[in-house]
């Protein structure tokens, strides 16, 4: 019976219904805030979150299927809102940069706490790298710590280029599976920080 509401709220949307998107938004908006709140702390970032995801629901009604599920789309559309807001506020892994950015979105912990969420970052991190075998370590620390090419690594290593691609993928693919088991915002941290 739900199913059915839900579709025809859709429908209804699809065609320009305020009623239905509003519908739809007191169905939805609680779960959404709690899933970003989750994993950002911030009141603020995940409100922001929230407005912008329905935003783009309405922007993007017409083409919205009444045969898929609207509550993964809508979670999706957040979690790509909420890398997208991580991605602007935060360039680097320094400490500075980090206290910068939780001042930024009113992370309501003090400065101590800060440092010790920050810090507990870096202990994964550096946990998830030790993982690796030694020469995707030292392929993965010449790439993303230091900046070196691909060209530059193969160089210096003695080795082709391809396998120096070979072995950062599958260094970064160990990464992101290891830290992803501590913590969203961990794997965030590490696509903002080494990927981007």
């Amino acid at each position: 019976m739900e199913v059915d509401i839900l579709k025809s709220y859709i429908k209804e949307m699809r065609k320009g219904s305020h009623k239905a998107f509003n519908a739809i938004y007191d169905m939805y908006a609680d779960k959404l805030y709690g899933f970003a709140f989750s994993h950002t702390k911030s009141r603020e970032m995940s409100n922001d979150i929230v407005q912008d995801t329905f935003l783009k629901l309405w922007t993007m009604r017409e083409s919205i299927s009444t045969d898929g599920s609207l509550q993964s789309l809508l979670f999706t559309m957040s979690y790509h809102k909420m890398i997208d807001m991580f991605r602007a506020q935060i360039n680097k892994v320094e400490f500075e940069d980090y206290i910068e950015y939780c001042e930024y979105t009113d992370f309501e912990d003090n400065v101590i706490e800060k440092k010790l969420y920050y810090d507990d970052f870096m202990k994964a991190f550096k946990m998830c790298k030790n993982l690796l075998p030694h020469r995707q370590l030292e392929i993965f620390e010449m790439s993303r710590e230091n900046g070196s090419t691909i060209e530059e690594i193969a160089v210096g290593l003695k080795i082709s280029e391809q396998t120096v691609k070979n072995q950062l993928t599958s260094a970064l693919k160990t990464m992101r599976t290891e830290l992803s088991k501590f913590n969203l915002l961990y794997l965030i941290l590490f696509e903002i920080c080494f990927i981007a």
